[in-house]
């Protein structure tokens, strides 16, 4: 028996109800949703999105698994589909019988007024109840003013024009609700229940990282525990779903116009399963546990050491061939941060976020400082503060543009002094900042890459000394 719901038909407000967990056939939908983030890099003075960039894309692929009605001939709804869905992604497998497939689709967006739900309904059976009684047929025009309702059959046929005042309800299937659906004709030959597996790409979905730090009162231990924000902007609401977390974007559809090769998409993208699954409302965020918390890590103090601030984010689109730019000694402000480092096992990479960093003192919390926590394979850094004892300088010793073979080298030295009375381990921290896409041609010393545009250098400065590491780095476009 068909299920109906009532809408008004007099203009005005309209609540309408969608648990987008539900198909059209009432059973609860099995959702496995993998989540893409990039971190938006930072703005400058220099360039950045204004100057022809592009923001990363984030975005999602609903996997889930429905029944569904099929009609005899072949028509199939299925509602509670993100307004924000990419119909041109879809693909879809008939369990029941393998060999459908989609002869037809549409993507009928959601309803914003009694008027565009019924419009939206044309073709479809509905009642309509008047002073008279109801009037039940196929309904075939929709307006502010008036209904057209086709009942009969045969020599029987007749179209009703009701004016809308002289109708107080109408009722339609609770199939024909006014979610964003699609709507497809299959090429099946079993009408009737079907289990499909279902798959779309969507956009309006997103996840970001933040990290909190408990430090005991001697600063030798950590209690670690990390957490993912998912914000849902889809337009619908997702109940009970399966998530995996993947740093990075999930397809630039924005980044055409972009000049130049793209950098290579990374073979080990870090991905994070959330345990248990998730109800995910439409319009909010959600937090959940990114990976377990651990209590109590021994830490290991160093200094890390940044001779200018990251200019990469303003260079994505176009690459910079200007050899004057940021060649000089220092080239800005350089800080040096007291920084303990605790052991992720497990982890390739935890994706970059902000640390709240605080310190047990007795019965009592004090907040210390709010930074972007570094991370590398297996390793996660919290900032605690300057470290005045440590200072450097850079240097481009050499630059060249060679614009036929569209590729600019660079050498570049930094020299870190230590004005302390004890060796430290300090970790120089350069970005890669002209162009996304590039190699190392030599180095003094081997570098780590906690993110596609940065690199560290370790090294031990001893008391009252200086050491330098040199590196050289040619990009392409």
């Amino acid at each position: 028996m068909a299920r109906w719901f009532a809408v008004p038909l007099l203009v005005g407000a309209v609540a309408l109800v969608h648990h987008a967990t539900e198909s059209s056939g009432g059973e609860p939908a099995r959702t496995r949703l993998t989540i893409w983030s990039a971190a938006a890099a930072a703005e400058s003075g220099y360039g950045g999105y204004s100057y022809g960039g592009a923001p990363p894309s984030e975005s999602v692929l609903v996997q889930e698994q429905r029944e569904v009605d099929v009609g005899a001939t072949g028509e199939v709804r299925v509602g509670g589909i993100a307004s924000t869905a990419d119909a041109g992604s879809v693909q879809l497998r008939d369990l029941t019988e393998p060999t459908a497939v989609i002869a037809e689709q549409r993507f009928i967006p959601a309803a914003t007024s009694p008027t565009a739900l019924l419009v939206r309904n044309l073709g479809e059976q509905v009642t309509a109840i008047t002073a008279k009684g109801e009037v039940t047929g196929i309904l075939r025009s929709a307006d502010e003013d008036s209904l057209v309702i086709e009942s009969g059959t045969g020599t029987g046929r007749q179209l009703s024009v009701l004016r809308r005042d002289a109708v107080s309800d109408i009722k339609l299937p609770v199939a024909a609700a006014g979610e964003p659906t699609f709507a497809w004709r299959l090429d099946a030959k079993k009408p009737g229940k079907h289990t499909i597996d279902l798959a779309y790409r969507a956009t309006g979905i997103s996840w970001s990282a933040d990290y909190l730090a408990v430090m005991d009162e001697g600063g030798k231990a950590i209690d670690f525990s990390a957490w993912a924000t998912v914000r849902n902007d889809t337009g619908t609401t997702f109940d009970r779903a399966a998530l995996t977390l993947v740093e990075g974007s999930g397809g630039d559809p924005n980044g055409e116009g972009r000049m130049g090769p793209r950098p290579a998409p990374s073979a080990a993208r870090a991905r994070f399963a959330i345990a248990s699954p998730v109800r995910l409302v439409n319009g909010t965020s959600v937090q959940v546990e990114l990976v377990p918390s651990r209590a109590a890590i021994k830490v290991t103090p160093v200094v890390s050491y940044e001779s200018m601030p990251d200019p990469s984010g303003s260079f994505q689109s176009y690459p910079a061939a200007d050899c004057t730019q940021f060649n000089g000694s220092s080239a800005g402000t350089g800080t040096a941060s007291l920084a303990v480092e605790i052991a992720v096992p497990g982890i390739a990479a935890l994706p970059a976020g902000r640390v709240r960093l605080f310190r047990r003192a007795g019965e009592h919390l004090d907040m210390v400082n709010e930074e972007p926590l570094h991370t590398g394979p297996g390793v996660a850094r919290v900032s605690i503060s300057t470290n005045a004892e440590i200072t450097g300088e850079r240097h481009a010793i050499a630059c060249d543009v060679d614009e036929s073979a569209r590729t600019i080298t660079e050498r570049v030295q930094v020299k870190v002094s230590n004005k302390g009375l004890r060796s430290t381990d300090v970790i120089v921290r350069e970005f890669a900042w002209r162009w996304p896409v590039y190699t190392l041609t030599a180095e003094d010393a081997k570098s780590a890459h906690p993110a596609p545009q940065t690199l560290e250098y370790r090294m031990a400065v001893p008391s009252k000394g200086t050491k330098s590491v040199t590196y050289s780095v040619r990009y392409t476009w």
